[in-house]
C-alpha cells in the first residue's frame, strides 16, 4: 500500500498538459474528454425524501482539486465533492457544453485531492471485522504505521412521539467518523479510540502502556494515537 501512495507523490503534476482546465464553457479537446470517462460515470439524481435533517455532505459545495489515474498516468484539475452517506466521490465535467456531474469510478489506482485531503479508495476491515473497500484520508504517514480517517454518515429514522413524555425526532443524516490503522503493507483496521482497542492493536504491549501512563494520554483523542505511533517509529 506505501508503495501505492509513494508512487503519486512523485508523478507531475502535468502528465498530460492538455487535461488541466479551468472550470469554464470551453469544449474541450477529444484527449481531454476522454481521459474524464476513464475517471467517472454519471450520477443519477435520487429523489429526496423530505424533512430530513442534516446533510450527505460533510462540505456541500465542491471544491478546487485533481484526480490521478496511478495505472494510465493521467491527471486532470476540477470540482469535487464528497458524499459521505455514498462513500462517493462527485467530480464536475465540463468537457461539453453543459456541466455534468459525475461519480468517481472506484478503483484503488485512481487518487483524488481536494478540500486538503487526500482520498485513497482501499480494502479495510470495518468495525464488524469484515473486510470491504471504501474512501480512507490518511492522516498520518509514517514509515511503517499509516493512520487514516473516515468520515461518514448515517441515515437515522425519525420517531413519533407517542405520548406527551416521549420525545419525536425526525429522521436525519448523523456524522460516523471512525479511525483506522495500518502495519507495513497490511490492510487498515478499524480501531477505537479507547485504551482497551488501542492496547490490543498493539498486543498489548507493556511499553505502549508505559508510554500511554507516563504521557498521561487522552485516548479518546486522535492525537493520542498519533502520539503513540510516532513513539514507536522512533524508538523500533
Amino acid at each position: 500500500m506505501k508503495s501505492l501512495i509513494y508512487s503519486f507523490l512523485f508523478l507531475s503534476p502535468l502528465f498530460l498538459s492538455s487535461q488541466n482546465f479551468q472550470s469554464d464553457q470551453r469544449v474541450w479537446n477529444e484527449s481531454t474528454q476522454r481521459a474524464f470517462r476513464d475517471f467517472g460515470r454519471l450520477k443519477v439524481t435520487k429523489p429526496t425524501v423530505g424533512d430530513i435533517e442534516g446533510s450527505q455532505y460533510y462540505e456541500p459545495k465542491f471544491k478546487d482539486g485533481r484526480i490521478v489515474h496511478l495505472d494510465k498516468k493521467i491527471d486532470i484539475k476540477t470540482k469535487f465533492r464528497y458524499n459521505a452517506f455514498n462513500d462517493e466521490i462527485e467530480l464536475v465535467d465540463n468537457t461539453s457544453k453543459v456541466k455534468s456531474i459525475k461519480v468517481a469510478i472506484k478503483d484503488p489506482n485512481i487518487v483524488t485531492f481536494f478540500d486538503d485531503k487526500e482520498f485513497l479508495f482501499l480494502s479495510y476491515t470495518d468495525a464488524n471485522e469484515s473486510l470491504v473497500s471504501g474512501y480512507l484520508n490518511p492522516i498520518y504517514k509514517g514509515s511503517d504505521i499509516n493512520i487514516y480517517q473516515k468520515k461518514g454518515k448515517k441515515f437515522l429514522k425519525g420517531k413519533e412521539s407517542v405520548n406527551s413524555l416521549d420525545i419525536a425526532f425526525p429522521p436525519r443524516y448523523s456524522d460516523d467518523i471512525k479511525y483506522f490503522i495500518s502495519f507495513s503493507d497490511s490492510p487498515p483496521t478499524y480501531v477505537k479510540l479507547s485504551k482497551k482497542s488501542i492496547l490490543k492493536i498493539f498486543n498489548k504491549s507493556k511499553d505502549v502502556k508505559n508510554f500511554i501512563d507516563k504521557n498521561k494520554l487522552n485516548l479518546n483523542e486522535i492525537s493520542s494515537l498519533i502520539e503513540i505511533v510516532k513513539y514507536l517509529e522512533d524508538n523500533y
